[in-house]
C-alpha cells in the first residue's frame, strides 16, 4: 500500500503543481472532472485537502478514482449538513 500525503504551507492559498508529488495525468483527469481547479499551474489549499482525502480513499481502501471522489463529496455534504444541524439547535 503506498501512502500518499500532500503538504502545503499554512500561509498560502495557492501552491504551485510543481511542488505537488503527484503525476500531471492525475491531476489533469481531476481538474476534468471539476474536483480540483488549477489556476496558472497553482492549486488552491482546499482543492489540496481533497485531493489527500481522495488519495487515501483510494490507496488504502482500494476504492477506484470515482467512488472515492463521490465519497469525498458525501463526506463534505454531510459535514455541511451537521453544521447546519448545529447552527439551527443554537437559534432554539
Amino acid at each position: 500500500m503506498k501512502l500518499l500525503r500532500v503538504v502545503f504551507p499554512a500561509e498560502e492559498n495557492w501552491l504551485p503543481i510543481s511542488r505537488l508529488s503527484i503525476h500531471p495525468g492525475l491531476l489533469d483527469i481531476l481538474e476534468e472532472l471539476g474536483v480540483i481547479e488549477v489556476v496558472n499551474e497553482q492549486v488552491e489549499q482546499n482543492d489540496l485537502q481533497r485531493i489527500n482525502k481522495i488519495m487515501r480513499l483510494r490507496d488504502s481502501l482500494g476504492i477506484n478514482l470515482n467512488g472515492a471522489i463521490l465519497i469525498c463529496d458525501l463526506m463534505e455534504r454531510i459535514t455541511e449538513l451537521e453544521d447546519e444541524v448545529r447552527r439551527l439547535k443554537e437559534k432554539r
